[in-house]
């Protein structure tokens, strides 16, 4: 049974190791569909190449923070949709950490912003609706996993 827990718990750390990278060296879609109409709805990154979000320049407004997540933000204005996607570098992912969702405003002057983070997956800012986290539900599994033996 020493051997079995030993294996989980090298198990274990190895996967944390990897999720823990792959949480800082995200890659995200970078486009403007004011500039090109490919970044509008329905996305056609087809003629795009991903960006590392580690390469990305710190905000000189934001000294020290780096990039963790991806972001996408479509607005209308004035009757226009405009679509932004890149990396992000402040707040979380999606509403209370589900991506599924996004924050919505509208003001005045027929302006509507729709603004989507999230950080499950390289490329993760295509569409309107972000997936679940991957990783943590297949550690959660493997968890569940060791417990239900151990016990």
């Amino acid at each position: 049974m020493a051997n079995n827990s030993t294996y989980w718990l090298a198990f274990g750390l190895v996967f944390i190791t990897f999720a823990v990278q792959m949480a800082f060296s995200i890659k995200c879609w970078e486009c403007r569909s004011d500039s090109d109409p490919k970044c509008a709805d329905p996305f056609d990154n087809s003629t795009l190449s991903i960006t590392d979000c580690r390469q990305v320049e710190s905000k000189e407004h934001l000294p020290g923070v780096r990039a963790t997540m991806c972001r996408k933000i479509r607005q209308k204005v004035h009757g226009e949709w405009r679509y932004f996607r890149s990396c992000a570098f402040m707040g979380e992912p999606g509403i209370e950490g589900d991506e599924r969702f996004c924050l919505m405003r509208s003001g005045t002057y027929n302006i509507f912003m729709e603004y989507c983070t999230c950080n499950s997956k390289d490329g993760c800012n295509t569409g309107a609706q972000f997936a679940p986290k991957l990783l943590t539900v297949g550690f959660l599994a493997a968890v569940g996993y060791v417990l239900r033996r151990a016990f």
